[in-house]
Parts: structure tokens; C-alpha cells; sequence
């Protein structure tokens, strides 16, 4: 079987718009979609009516999303599973074995303050693969992949995923680098151009703009680059290294989630 994109379904919204995003990037790189919706423990429902009414529910849910999609991504793979656990238990202990795990969240962006649903954060925080976390944009003409590098190993894989991303797109890759007040603007500078060769190295079709910022903190900086972008791609931890499991940075970032923004992992 080939490799397959997890989507975790709410079941909040028809339509979902994490759905769509999957499925569009699947069929661009030939890999499956698994749609997967997981209701509580038998423990959660004060009577065996109310589960069973959700497990028809979740059902309807799959079998709805799976149609929408077939007929919308006629040569996509798409399978379909419901389970029980604690949901984001369950969708972070699958995420090995799938190439990307993809969440949505409970707000658009521009919501200053406010994060999303706390399964989507958990399973952003707790997967063993790249995360995808796509939130109900408005719509408007989008462009442009943003990537951040702060010249860690972690921020070196996330910036050639940032690279095939934009390849995909057949977009311009924005490379971000933040020093912040009192940093020798000189160091930020090496370690951007050095991600700008890489890139120009490796991925020579793709055009390239840098930003280095030595204005703002790295989180606010990445924030304002993607405000406009179709899609932001960040490293997990960053200089944190194997100490966290998400970096403050991603942290910031996810809680203020301006486009679909993919967290990569080592």
C-alpha cells in the first residue's frame, strides 16, 4: 500500500477544509488519504443509546467526507476508519506509521489570543511524523512558502521541505531568519545565507526571497512573513533540541496559526 496522509476528523463542520487540503496535496504526490474520526470510550456515554448514536454518526461522517473527496479527487486512494480512545491519543500513536498527519483547527486566522482546539495542539505537539495544521481560511487569493531557519539540524530539514513544497506549488520560498535586538546582525546574515545556497544548490527552480529580521522575536516574525502565504513550514524544536517536544517557537506559532503550516520532524 502506498503511504497515506492521516486526516483527524472533528466532525465540527462539513466540508472540512483540512480534508480538502490533504487531499489536494496527496494526489499531487501520488500518496493515499486515510481519513480517521475517533468518538470517546464507552466509559464517556451515560447511556448505551447515546454511543451508539455517535457511532452512527461518525459513520455518516466518514462515509460523507470519503464520497465529497472521491468525486472531487477521482484517482485518490481514500480510506476511511473509526475508532474509540482518547482522541488525541489515539491519532498521535497512529502518526508513525503514516507520511503526514493533518488537523484542523477551531477558528480562522486573526483571532489575536486565541489557539485552537486543544485535540488539534496535542496532536501537533505528540505525533511521531510532520504535522499539518490547516485552519478555515477566508477566502483570498494566497501566495508564497514561508520557511524558517535558525541554522539547527531541525530547521535544516524543515527548510528543504520548504523547498519541495514551493517546487510542488510552482511558488516562490520565502527563508526567514530572525536575530532579534542586540544579536550581531552579521551572524544572523551567515546563517541565512547559507540556507539561501542550499536551496539555490539543491532546488534550483525555485525562486528564493530572504527576509532577516532583527526587529522582532522569531514567533512574531514568522507570524507577519505567512500572514499572506498559502502555506508556512517550521521546524519542531529548533535550538530547543530532544529536551521539548515542541519548541517555544512552534508553540507560538501554533497558537496564532495564520495558514496552513507544517511542523517538520527529524
Amino acid at each position: 500500500m502506498k503511504m497515506q496522509i492521516l486526516v483527524a476528523l472533528d466532525g465540527s463542520r462539513a466540508r472540512s477544509p483540512v480534508a480538502d487540503w490533504a487531499a489536494a496535496r496527496a494526489e499531487s504526490l501520488d500518496l493515499g488519504l486515510a481519513l480517521v474520526h475517533v468518538i470517546p470510550d464507552r466509559w464517556a456515554y451515560p447511556r448505551e443509546s447515546d454511543r451508539q448514536l455517535a457511532l452512527r454518526r461518525a459513520e455518516d461522517l466518514l462515509t460523507e467526507e470519503a464520497e465529497r473527496l472521491a468525486a472531487a479527487f477521482p484517482f485518490l486512494a481514500i480510506t476511511t476508519h473509526r475508532l474509540s480512545g482518547e482522541p488525541a491519543t489515539t491519532i498521535a500513536s497512529m502518526s508513525s506509521a503514516y507520511s503526514m498527519v493533518a488537523v484542523g483547527t477551531d477558528r480562522g486566522p486573526g483571532t489575536e489570543g486565541q489557539g485552537y482546539g486543544s485535540v488539534s495542539f496535542q496532536v501537533a505537539v505528540t505525533s511521531k511524523c510532520d504535522v499539518a495544521v490547516v485552519p478555515d481560511l477566508a477566502r483570498q487569493e494566497r501566495s508564497g512558502v514561508v520557511v524558517g531557519v535558525d541554522g539547527s539540524p531541525e530547521s535544516v530539514d524543515a527548510l528543504d521541505q520548504g523547498a519541495r513544497e514551493a517546487q510542488r506549488l510552482d511558488d516562490e520560498l520565502t527563508i526567514v531568519h530572525v536575530t532579534g535586538p542586540g544579536v550581531d546582525p552579521a551572524e544572523g546574515r551567515n546563517v541565512l545565507d547559507a540556507a539561501v545556497r542550499r536551496v539555490k544548490n539543491e532546488f534550483p527552480s525555485v525562486v528564493v526571497k530572504e527576509v532577516l529580521d532583527t526587529s522582532r522575536g522569531p514567533g512574531e516574525a514568522l507570524i507577519t512573513a505567512a500572514a499572506e502565504a498559502q502555506l508556512l513550514v517550521m521546524g519542531c524544536k529548533g535550538r530547543g533540541g530532544l529536551s521539548v517536544l515542541v519548541g517555544s517557537v512552534a508553540q507560538h506559532v501554533l497558537l496564532q496559526v495564520q495558514c496552513p503550516t507544517i511542523l517538520t520532524r527529524s
